[in-house]
């Protein structure tokens, strides 16, 4: 009986979500031709809630706070478990290379990590399940569910800001999807256990003293500190840690002085770690230290190091794994759910989550044509096949009725 009910039920919502593919798509341009970054998701966090307005459903936000929680309660008991979906809704700040419509206007912007799909897909599941929440009541639900959009991933500080502001009170299970440009639209990447990595950002600030290009010898040269720097990392970074370990150290910008005819009095180096264990991470970040001490003492320069971004790997549980794969296998077939082998040394403040409750997050695949011809995440050419859109939300409510019946 009651899975007569959800069949019913799937096949509606099923049948709407394929009605609104063209609406997601308008929606996701919307959103990726005026991203916003870290923390002022001002705008997308606006339509956000008028899209969940629209739908009849109430969001829990505070004055001057980007994020919503959204719960839709489908069963009696008050104290009935709770499946939370996250999507995140901040952008990369990198510039928008594409020749297309919908690029975005906001100069140094770019959805190049895909949270405006993640968005519109949450969104258009959130809204799909609204509309037979009465259905879902009397066919016996057993579970609640929640919306979690997030601000701030980029920035690996959302999650815990949501955390903060109540999003996993209540909540038994999260789950979420992350788009992947290198697996081919209709397939669904799963892992137990770390889909990403341990990352750290960094940020080295190398104080000289700025003097007279042609005298360099009254001065204290930052710029040779910052390229000695660099090169100590790429050399030492690898050499620090067992090599059959995954792990990556990356400089992401090196910025000092603004003239042609004078030393600056600073330099700053940035950039991430990013291992599969929390050891390698620690001794890299140890590394970098040592690196920066050796450049100042190379060339008599003061430093400040600062790691302002951290998140763990994440954790993926195997049994909200296997429940994401079940419904997979219903949604796209057995042939398109696909196991992946290794980890991202990308980060993920999903993580975070799931340090409070059992969690999974799958890779969606966004891609089409050529391999060669793809363009990575961070990207900015980066873009996804839209079609993929249905599919995400498809997943999601199928996921979402299979927690709640």
């Amino acid at each position: 009986m009651i899975d007569d009910i959800k069949n019913t039920i799937w096949h509606r919502s099923d049948a709407w979500l394929s009605e609104s593919l063209p609406d997601m798509i308008a929606m996701r341009r919307d959103l990726h031709m005026h991203p916003e970054p870290a923390g002022e998701e001002v705008r997308t966090s606006s339509l956000v809630l008028e899209r969940m307005q629209d739908a009849g459903l109430t969001t829990r936000t505070e004055v001057s706070a980007t994020g919503l929680i959204v719960d839709i309660d489908l069963a009696d008991d008050p104290a009935a478990p709770r499946l939370a979906i996250r999507a995140d809704m901040d952008c990369v700040q990198v510039a928008d290379e594409k020749d297309v419509p919908w690029a975005s206007v906001n100069d140094g912007c770019c959805h190049a990590c895909g949270h405006d799909a993640h968005t519109t897909m949450a969104c258009y599941t959130a809204h799909a399940l609204s509309r037979e929440a009465d259905a879902i009541r009397s066919g016996g639900a057993k579970s609640n569910l929640r919306f979690i959009f997030q601000p701030a991933e980029e920035s690996a500080t959302g999650a815990l800001d949501m955390i903060d502001r109540g999003a996993l009170e209540g909540v038994d299970q999260i789950i979420a999807l992350h788009v992947e440009p290198f697996l081919d639209t209709g397939r669904l990447g799963i892992r137990t256990g770390p889909i990403t990595a341990n990352l750290m950002s960094f940020k080295v600030t190398l104080l000289g003293r700025g003097g007279h290009s042609a005298r360099p010898h009254e001065a204290v040269d930052p710029i040779p500190a910052a390229i000695n720097l660099v090169s100590l990392l790429y050399q030492l970074g690898p050499r620090s840690v067992d090599s059959r370990r995954a792990h990556c150290v990356t400089v992401t910008s090196v910025r000092g002085g603004e003239t042609i005819n004078a030393i600056p009095d600073a330099a700053e180096v940035c950039g991430t770690i990013r291992a599969a264990r929390v050891e390698e991470a620690q001794t890299l970040r140890r590394m970098v230290i040592q690196c920066v001490e050796a450049a100042c003492l190379a060339t008599g320069c003061e430093s400040d190091v600062t790691f302002p971004h951290e998140a763990p790997a994440t954790n993926n549980d195997p049994h909200v794994v296997e429940m994401m794969a079940a419904v997979a296998r219903e949604v796209v077939g057995a042939e398109c759910v696909v196991r992946l082998e290794l980890p991202s040394l990308g980060g993920e403040d999903f993580a975070l989550y799931q340090q409070q409750v059992p969690g999974a997050m799958a890779r969606l695949g966004t891609g089409n044509g050529p391999m060669t011809e793809r363009h990575p995440l961070h990207s900015g050419l980066f873009d996804i096949e839209e079609t993929a859109l249905l599919v995400g939300s498809r997943l999601l409510t199928r996921t979402a009725l299979h927690s709640v019946l």
